[in-house]
């Protein structure tokens, strides 16, 4: 499951890390480092889950919809071709 850094107090947030939470965890002290002088996190500042849900703005078929509109497709498409 990949992770992500997102801090409330400037909005920024990381690249999506996916081999480990540590690496999102150290993206998170680097940045209170570097932007904000170590302060402690505001709340709501830290390291989550990202699910497929989301990701992205939601507007791609998911891929059970892409699979079932192109078994359609084929059906159509050789009823079409008698």
């Amino acid at each position: 499951m990949p992770y992500l850094y997102s801090c409330r107090q400037c909005g920024a947030v990381s690249p999506e890390r996916h081999s480990r939470r540590a690496d999102a965890e150290d993206e998170q002290l680097l940045h209170r480092r570097e932007a904000h002088g170590g302060l402690a996190p505001a709340a709501g500042d830290g390291v989550r889950e990202v699910h497929d849900e989301a990701r992205g703005d939601g507007c791609l078929p998911s891929g059970s919809a892409l699979f079932i509109a192109f078994l359609l497709f084929a059906v159509l498409a050789n009823c079409w071709g008698r």
